[in-house]
């Protein structure tokens, strides 16, 4: 697995020392407990992600994925024209993504943002719901962004809420990530994930 930008950013984190790279015991790099369960520091890994934006509703806003920095980068512009107002990027399904996530206790996403407001969205085999949960960036400043999985909310397709799924999200039963943004948040957004890890740490 490349970890170039993780030893970089701890590079960064102790040489400026002024600068957050995360708050508690956020760390660059994997800790014991963690496990990876997407590596975009891959361009084999980001060619697989596409976008899915609101123009299949109506709407007009854009996106595109591409690999650049060292990850993912998620860029475009947000418009609220014709009731729009959302983007996402998607990745391929894989069960082997739950597998490799059964028993974590938070997802971990590691990620260069704007200062927007983002949502990770995890994809459940075999059914209709999947589960949600924001994470608020920095701009310009690479952290960790710690989802305690008690914090996911199962939805429906338009993101709604979904009465029929299970309160508690497992993640052993995931088989796909996807990150959107939306929320009324119009004009140019960027967001560069590098990748999304499963920890069992409290």
């Amino acid at each position: 697995m490349a970890t170039s930008w993780r030893l970089g950013a701890v590079s960064a984190c102790a040489a400026l020392l002024v600068v957050s790279c995360g708050s508690g015991d956020e760390t660059s790099v994997p800790a014991a407990g963690d496990v990876v369960l997407v590596d975009l520091a891959e361009p084999g890994e980001v060619a697989a992600w596409t976008t899915v934006n609101d123009p299949v509703m109506g709407g007009t806003s854009t996106s595109k994925v591409m690999f650049g920095d060292g990850g993912l980068v998620f860029s475009g512009d947000i418009s609220l024209e014709n009731n729009g107002g959302f983007a996402s990027a998607r990745g391929p399904q894989d069960p082997d993504i739950g597998r490799r996530a059964a028993g974590a206790t938070a997802l971990r996403v590691h990620a260069q943002g704007d200062g927007k407001t983002y949502l990770l969205k995890v994809g459940i085999a075999d059914q209709p719901w999947s589960y949600i949960q924001r994470f608020s960036t920095e701009a310009g400043i690479d952290r960790t962004y710690d989802l305690p999985v008690e914090d996911f909310e199962p939805v429906g397709m338009r993101l709604d809420p979904e009465p029929d799924a299970p309160k508690t999200l497992d993640p052993a039963g995931i088989d796909q990530l996807s990150v959107y943004i939306l929320d009324k948040q119009q004009g140019p957004f960027t967001i560069t994930v590098r990748a999304v890890d499963a920890t069992t740490q409290s």
